[in-house]
């Protein structure tokens, strides 16, 4: 290891050890959470319910069109026809 090696491994454990001594200063306020699991949203379950019941209705339709056309589909292999029909079911929930 040559002298210029030597001089730039000190500076980073310097640069390092100047680092773990701020981050020892900084203080964390650890509160205790009383209910689990935080709700994200007031509404959290109606929400949950509205994404399962959209959920059903894609899968319905695109069961519905697959049998139609003999072929597995996907949201995206739908004709624009077939997409506004999906729209206005899901709109509906």
């Amino acid at each position: 290891m040559t002298a210029f090696h030597g001089w730039k491994r000190w500076t980073k454990m310097q640069k390092l050890k100047q680092f773990s001594e701020r981050e020892s200063e900084l203080t964390v306020d650890h509160t205790e959470v009383e209910d689990l699991p935080i709700r994200v949203a007031e509404d959290w379950d109606a929400i949950v319910g509205r994404a399962d019941k959209m959920a059903e209705v894609i899968d319905r339709h695109l069961d519905f069109e697959s049998k139609l056309q003999g072929r597995e589909l996907r949201p995206a292999t739908l004709c624009p026809e077939q997409r506004v029909s999906l729209m206005s079911d899901l709109s509906a929930v």
